[in-house]
């Protein structure tokens, strides 16, 4: 299933026409969809979902982990840690899942990671940016990154 997220005050054919776009290149052999619209605020997106992938593949290949460990190290770093005593009095202290981080959330993160390893100039490590990267950050492929932070 691929999301994209409406704002009631601002332009829509974008968002519905890489809706479909990314639809169709995701499932070359359909010829018909359903679009839904739901209220409320969706999980991350697909495209966060792949841009956030292929950024852990490359940084866990320059500094020499898994995508796995990458993973859990990123979101050990930069998210809050769920943490509760059980009835029984022991502590427990877990890395939150990334699944359950809404888009701007998500967002966040991305930018967290983006600083680590781009802005501070201690990795130095290019991440890209095409498509994905508008679609995850902005919401469409056509927004560029002055015009909205």
């Amino acid at each position: 299933m691929i999301y994209r997220v409406i704002f009631k005050d601002k332009p829509k054919e974008l968002v519905f026409r890489s809706l479909v776009k990314d639809f169709f290149r995701d499932n070359p052999d359909e010829d018909i969809a359903t679009v839904s619209i739901e209220k409320g605020k969706p999980k991350r997106s697909n495209a966060q979902n792949r841009l956030y992938w292929s950024w852990v593949s490359i940084i866990a290949e320059e500094v020499g982990y898994t995508k796995t460990q990458m993973h859990l190290i990123l979101a050990d770093r930069f998210l809050d840690k769920i943490e509760f005593t059980t009835k029984k009095g022991k502590e427990i202290i877990q890395i939150p899942s990334t699944r359950d981080l809404n888009v701007m959330q998500f967002v966040d993160y991305l930018y967290e990671i983006e600083d680590m390893f781009e802005g501070s100039g201690e990795w130095n490590i290019r991440l890209p940016r095409g498509e994905d990267y508008q679609l995850a950050v902005y919401g469409n492929a056509q927004t560029t990154p002055t015009e909205i932070r």
